[in-house]
Parts: structure tokens; C-alpha cells; sequence
């Protein structure tokens, strides 16, 4: 069983959001957008017994009514799954069922997707043993042509339901039905043992999920792992051996002296009240030896030490490795069980191999579907982003609106949608093979800024941030330049920024004289003239893609979202820019650069020679807008 879908309404910051859930699911945004709130609702939804108790507080600010809702929708319901669960959650042919718990007014409600009999809701719903039986009785006077049992008490009333439902499948429907007992409320959860939460927040230290509790991790471990049996066996006759040894000892020491006191009593009570006797006797002890309790130190070359000793980065390490290893003992244990690791800023307190070592390992787990291991991130790392699985990404951002306050989007680039958007651009096949393409590696970055400047090459790179820097670093703005290694692998990044919600501009090459590039070089016309019509189409290609009108050698500003250059950014600077080259050349022959299209040499000329082309700077303060 996975988390597949979460929709959220009036929690916190998030008035109604839906998220899509993958094996890694990673949630990025600014600070104060919304991401933790995400997971912590989850939490709510899962531990709210326990651990996320709500108040008015948590209700969204602009909500109408004190109400809270989060649905999640599971998929990938295995064999244990159903078993658990039943036929009336999880039919044969059904691979996903959903569950809500809604918080109004204090008052706490469970509902599940389920195969029911819908009138019987209301009888479900009713609290108390008048208003269950008043709602029954109208159930059954409204459907008169239907059978139904004769009411009975208010503690049978469900099961009743229930076998009335099981007994007549062809009237039942997909409804919400409440159910108080999926997350171990009054009696066995259906989903306890079956799906665990665990959220590991930024302030959570490892000495709380260090100690020998049922909720804890270490607890966890310990129930899976180490057999207590043998060991209860023999300390329950412990017991009785102390009991019975307890009572005889009593027994040689009370028993004549409590005699004669209540004999001397008898007496004494006699002359009050005729026809009575008192008996003192010694209560029997009942002894109760604690299970044996286990706790975690650190060995730190040769001293032991408390978990709360230990360093946060250590702390955190150890969490992360103990939810590992339960995940890998119900593996090899053969349980069907899964452990949805919630971790808010995974980055935090590690050195950054270690923070690249996190990820590797908690990827490598989530794509081992036998480990039984979900994972979400709310980070801002971009250590903790694989591009290639781009569509595992969810942008949080808040969307200032005047008439209903601050929104919260959740945007995501699923596979299907950046197919679909460069649909007749690029082959679907290069999109969903995930293949490791250079055009994505910059994405990390780009993911979390707040508008990005493609462009096709380093150097290119190096000359925009050179002259930026002449006045203030992109960088200060949240502006990132990314690299698409070339005009025709622009689209993808593109295409994916765009269905993330991050603002961004393009700057390409038109390579208006690309084909004279050819010919100078001795190559025959036909190789010239197939250059010439390559880049004609590439053109187009582009400019379709922005929507724009579609022509062979596009110049300047096409549309708002790019800007071509009419052959290339470096014959552009070679011919409007002189002051660049002699920079560049007073840096190679200073020893301060190096020769040839080396991009630092190119950032250090842009950024000291001066007269910058008009051009140049547009494009900058265009990109540096969108920031805004």
C-alpha cells in the first residue's frame, strides 16, 4: 500500500491543495510556503491521536467554517492489504481506496471509501442510541420494500449494518463511511501495523525515538527484532513463585496474630451490634515485574554517551538509519507493512557528502519496493533533487490574491504533462526513459529559484552573469542561469520549468551564418546549405513552442518569454563589445586567464570592461523582473 494522492482543506496556511504522492516525493519552496504544513498535516491525519492534537488555530485563516479536511488516497493495495482491510474497503477489482478525517468543531471524524449501502450513513453518523435508532427507523420507512432487521441496542448497531450490507451486495455503492477504527481508535486499526507515519521534524531530537516505547522507533526495532517471549514465560513464574512465597510468608507471620484481633474485635462489636463478626485477614500481594527495558548509547571511541550528547547531525543520522533498519527487519520478516518516512529539511546539520549520502541511500530504499519504505522531503537542498525524476518534484508557492489573501499552489511536472507539452517538439520516448541528460543536470538549482535564465552553454553563462555583476550578482536576486548545452535541448528544462510555476526566459542562438561558418571551413555547399536549413527549423521549432509567429531568423525579444540572438552571443560580443576581447586578452596574457572559450576568463572580462551592450543588459533586466 502508497500514499498516491493527499487533498488538504483549511489546515494552517493551505486553504484546499491536492498533492500527488510518488515513491520519493520531494516539496520545495521559499520559507513560510507551505511545505511543512503538508506533512504535517499527513501527520495529523495518521497520529492525531497521539501526537497532532488540533485547535481553532490550525483552521486556515480565510476558512468560512471551523472545519478541517485531509483525504489521502492509497494505491498499490497488496494481498495483506485486502486481507486487513476487507471486502468492504478493498473489493477484488479495486486497487486504491481512500480515507478522510475531518476535524469541525472539536469534534474528530474518520470516514473511508467503502462498498455501502448509502442511506445507512446517516445511522453511522448519528451519536447516541436515540438519534442512531430515530435515523434507522426512517432508513427503513423510507425503503419499506426493502427487508431490514429489527433494531436492537445501539452496541450492535454497526456490526447489524454491516451484516445487512454483506447480505444484499447488489444494492450497495461507493461511499464515505465513518470508521473510527482505522487508525486504532476504539479497538484494532485496520491500517495499525499495516501503514506507519513517522515524521522526523527539523526540532525532533534522537533521544525521544531512542527509548524502549511502543510509538518509537528504536521501540520498533526492538518489537521486530528481539523475542521477549522466553523471557515473559519466566518472569511470570517469577510471579507466582513471589506470590505464593508472599502468601505463605504472611501466613507464618499474621495469620495467629490477625486471629486474635478479630476475635478481640468480634467482641468489641458484639455489644454493639449482636450477630456479627469481623475477620482481619492479609490481602495477597500481587507481584508484577516489569518487562525488561532496553536504552541506546553511543560508543564514541571508547566512552558511551547519551543519544542528547551526541551532535544534531549525528542525531539525525541515527534516526534516519534506525527507520532503515525497521524497514529492512519487516523485509526480511515477510512483513507487508510500509513506513512512510516524512522528513523535513533531511539537509539539516550535515556535512554535504553526508547530505548527498542521505539521499542516495533513502532513493535507493524508496525504489526497493521490498523494503517497504515511501519518502517525502520538504527541503531546501538541491541535494535531495534527482532531475531525472524531475516529475517526483512539487513546487510549493503562495499566490498573492486580494480578494481571498495569500494562496497556496502546489505545482508538479507529472510525466504525462511535459510529454504533452512537447508534444510534435521531442520524441515521448526521450522524456520517459529518464535518460541522464545533460540538458537536466542544472534543473537542481533552477528548481528553486525565482525566475531562471536559460541559455545554451557556459559561456554563454559566463558573459550574462559577467555583467550582471557589474551592478549586482544575479545570485542577490534569485535569479539561476542554467545551461541547456545547446538550442535544441532548451525545450525540455523549458517545458518543465513552466509546468512548475518558475518563471523563466530564454536566450538562444538563431545562427543566422552558421552556413557561412560552414563554407569557411572548406566544407562542401551541401553540408552549408543542410547547416542553414537545420537551424531554419530549429528556429521555428522554438518560436512554435513560445507561441510565437514562426520565421527562419528570429532577432531580439520573441514574445516576452526569450530573446534570440541573431547568430550567436559570442560573434554578437566579438562585434558590439571590443572592450571584451581586449579584457579577455589583458587576462590571458597577465596570467590571470586562460585562452580559447574558457568560461571564468569570460565572467572576468564581462564583469571589468565596460560600455556593456545594450542588448545584454536588457536581457538582464528583463530576467531580474521576473524575480519580483
Amino acid at each position: 500500500m502508497r500514499i498516491k494522492r493527499v487533498e488538504i482543506e483549511n489546515f494552517r496556511c493551505l486553504d484546499q491543495v491536492i498533492v500527488s504522492f510518488d515513491k520519493v516525493t520531494t516539496l520545495i519552496g521559499p520559507n513560510g510556503a507551505g511545505k511543512s504544513s503538508v506533512l504535517r498535516a499527513l501527520d495529523w491525519f495518521f497520529n492525531g491521536d497521539k501526537s497532532a492534537v488540533l485547535t481553532g488555530d490550525d483552521v486556515f485563516s480565510g476558512a468560512k467554517e471551523q472545519k478541517i479536511v485531509v483525504r489521502v488516497d492509497f494505491n498499490e493495495l497488496t494481498q495483506s492489504d485486502r486481507e486487513l482491510l476487507g471486502e468492504k474497503y478493498a473489493p477484488a477489482k479495486v486497487d486504491e481506496f481512500s480515507v478522510w478525517r475531518i476535524w469541525e468543531d472539536g469534534k474528530d471524524k474518520i470516514t473511508g471509501r467503502a462498498l455501502a449501502f448509502g442511506p445507512f450513513e446517516d445511522v453511522r453518523a448519528a451519536s447516541g442510541a436515540g438519534p442512531k435508532k430515530a435515523a434507522y427507523e426512517k432508513v427503513a420507512a423510507e425503503h419499506n420494500q426493502l427487508t431490514f432487521p429489527k433494531w436492537t441496542s445501539v452496541g450492535a448497531a454497526d456490526a447489524m449494518l454491516d451484516t445487512w450490507e454483506r447480505e444484499h451486495p447488489e444494492l450497495l455503492s461507493s461511499a464515505q463511511v465513518s470508521d473510527t477504527n482505522f487508525f486504532g481508535f476504539a479497538g484494532q486499526g485496520r491500517l495499525s501495523g499495516l501503514f506507519d507515519f513517522v515524521l522526523i521534524t527539523a526540532d525532533l531530537r534522537a533521544s525521544e525515538e531512542a527509548q524502549d516505547t511502543k510509538t518509537s522507533v528504536i521501540g520498533r526495532i526492538i518489537e521486530k527484532t528481539v523475542d521477549r517471549s522466553a523471557a515473559d514465560d519466566e518472569l511470570s513464574s517469577l510471579n507466582e513463585e513471589l506470590t505464593s512465597r508472599h502468601a505463605e510468608i504472611s501466613g507464618r507471620h499474621f495469620a495467629s496474630q490477625l486471629r486474635r484481633l478479630s476475635a478481640d474485635l468480634t467482641a468489641e462489636v458484639e455489644s454493639f451490634a449482636p450477630g456479627r463478626s469481623i475477620d482481619v485477614g492479609s490481602v495477597q500481594a500481587e507481584f508484577k515485574p516489569q518487562a525488561t527495558r532496553f536504552n541506546v548509547k553511543v560508543d564514541d571511541h571508547g566512552t558511551k554517551t547519551n543519544i542528547e550528547r551526541q551532535g544534531h547531525g549525528f542525531q539525525r543520522s541515527l534516526l534516519i538509519a534506525a527507520l532503515k533498519l525497521l524497514a529492512h527487519r519487516g523485509a526480511a520478516n515477510r512483513d507487508a507493512s510500509v513506513i512512510y518516512m516524512a522528513i523535513e529539511e533531511p539537509e539539516l546539520f550535515q556535512h554535504p557528502t553526508q547530505a548527498k549520502a542521505f539521499a542516495t541511500v533513502l532513493r535507493s530504499l524508496a525504489e526497493d519496493k521490498a523494503s517497504g519504505i515511501q519518502v517525502g522531503y520538504a527541503t531546501h537542498s538541491p541535494y535531495f533533487i534527482e532531475p531525472t525524476y524531475f516529475d517526483q518534484v512539487r513546487r510549493v508557492q503562495r499566490s498573492a490574491d486580494a480578494s481571498a489573501g495569500p494562496q497556496v499552489i502546489v505545482y508538479e511536472a507529472s510525466m504525462d504533462a511535459v510529454v504533452k507539452e512537447l508534444d510534435t517538439f521531442l520524441e515521448e520516448s526521450a522524456v520517459r526513459s529518464r535518460l541522464d541528460n545533460a540538458c537536466l543536470h542544472e534543473l537542481r538549482d533552477a528548481m528553486f529559484a525565482s525566475a531562471v535564465l536559460l541559455v545554451e552553454g557556459t559561456t554563454d553563462r559566463a558573459i550574462i552573469e559577467g555583467v550582471a555583476e557589474a551592478d549586482a550578482p544575479l545570485s542577490s536576486l534569485g535569479v539561476e542561469v542554467a545551461v541547456a548545452t545547446s538550442k535544441g535541448q532548451i525545450l525540455l528544462p523549458a517545458a518543465i520549468l513552466r509546468r512548475l510555476g518558475v518563471p523563466h526566459f530564454i536566450l538562444f542562438d538563431a545562427d543566422k551564418d552558421s552556413g557561412r561558418r560552414v563554407r569557411a571551413k572548406g566544407k562542401p555547399e551541401a553540408v552549408a546549405i543542410a547547416q542553414e536549413q537545420k537551424d531554419s527549423r530549429d528556429n521555428r521549432t522554438m518560436l512554435r513552442f513560445l507561441g510565437e509567429p514562426e520565421t527562419d531568423w528570429p532577432s531580439g525579444f520573441c514574445g516576452t518569454a526569450a530573446w534570440a540572438m541573431e547568430d550567436m552571443l559570442e560573434t554578437f560580443v566579438a562585434a558590439k563589445w571590443p572592450q571584451f576581447e581586449i579584457e579577455r586578452q589583458a587576462l590571458v596574457d597577465a596570467g590571470r586567464g586562460a585562452d580559447g572559450k574558457n568560461a571564468a576568463t569570460y565572467r572576468i572580462a564581462s564583469r571589468s570592461a565596460g560600455s556593456r551592450p545594450s542588448d545584454l543588459t536588457t536581457i538582464i533586466s528583463h530576467v531580474s523582473s521576473m524575480a519580483v
